[in-house]
């Protein structure tokens, strides 16, 4: 399957979802860094490192990497995170995060959306999400993009650091 990586810019009716800039590292890192948003993360440690969202951003340009990744950015800010990770399948994993004070608002399913109708352009299969345990707000927010629970498992958190129970959703572009 021959997916494009970059991350086309997307225009939603109040976000603006882009690829990441060097200018970003600051609230990368300030939002990153709350507890809140990292304890729901997998591959992200708390406390956030000094230099890892500048890693992150080279992370996100080199030519070998296959994440798509966007900033979800309101009124010039950048105020979360959505990347689709391609696999061989032809699936895609989907993840993202906001920062707490913008949450409640309707963002994150208006960015969902976004990402969700690239990724039937780009030619994937479906998509994938894991939730961890507990994190109600981001298992609602899949099921109202239609997303479905497909069973639980166990995911490596390195802000937990170890193994936490996930909820497991999948949406599946049958319709061409």
């Amino acid at each position: 399957m021959n997916i494009q990586r970059t991350s086309t810019t997307i225009k939603t009716e109040r976000l603006i979802l882009r690829s990441l800039q060097d200018s970003d590292a600051g609230l990368i890192a300030l939002y990153v860094g709350d507890e809140r948003v990292a304890m729901n993360l997998a591959v992200v440690p708390h406390p956030y490192p000094a230099g890892a969202a500048e890693a992150y951003i080279e992370y996100s340009r080199k030519e070998d990497t296959d994440e798509i990744i966007w900033v979800i950015e309101l009124n010039g800010e950048l105020i979360g995170v959505i990347s689709i990770s391609p696999r061989d399948s032809g699936r895609g994993n989907i993840g993202y995060w906001l920062a707490p004070q913008f949450w409640g608002a309707g963002f994150t399913p208006e960015a969902l959306e976004a990402a969700i109708k690239h990724a039937r352009e780009a030619g994937f299969k479906g998509l994938n999400a894991s939730v961890h345990q507990g994190n109600q707000g981001s298992a609602r927010v899949l099921i109202k993009e239609a997303f479905e629970y497909c069973g639980d498992s166990e995911t490596h958190s390195i802000a937990r650091g170890g193994i936490v129970q996930s909820w497991n959703y999948t949406l599946d572009f049958n319709d061409g």
